[in-house]
């Protein structure tokens, strides 16, 4: 469960806390919300043709690569409510409604695909 919607419940005023996470991944760290970080995410990796190409260029793994940051995604939509939709939106585009992609997907990590 979602430790914020815990606090949340806690508090006087029913707010629910600030979630934030720090961007230690460059030289020069910053602090982001949980939503501007799930959204730098997606535009930067999970919906990045050059991510995505290179995740599957790499076989196996890299759909896992895929579907594991694509399950995180769900699961911070899930418990924190911090996800825009235009990222599920765009993910369906993607990776499900394009016949050849699907294949591709499919053809490579079928586990990964069906998870």
């Amino acid at each position: 469960s979602d430790p914020t919607k815990v606090v949340q419940g806690l508090r006087d005023d029913k707010r629910k806390p600030m979630s934030l996470m720090a961007d230690t991944t460059t030289a020069n760290a910053q602090v982001r919300t949980l939503s501007e970080t799930v959204r730098l995410d997606a535009r930067t990796k999970l919906l990045n043709p050059k991510f995505y190409e290179g995740m599957l260029s790499t076989g196996y793994e890299g759909v896992r690569e895929i579907q594991k940051r694509l399950r995180n995604t769900m699961g911070w939509s899930a418990t924190a409510g911090e996800v825009d939709n235009f990222v599920f939106e765009d993910a369906n585009s993607v990776f499900i409604e394009d016949a050849e992609m699907q294949q591709r997907l499919l053809d490579t990590n079928p586990n990964a695909f069906r998870d």
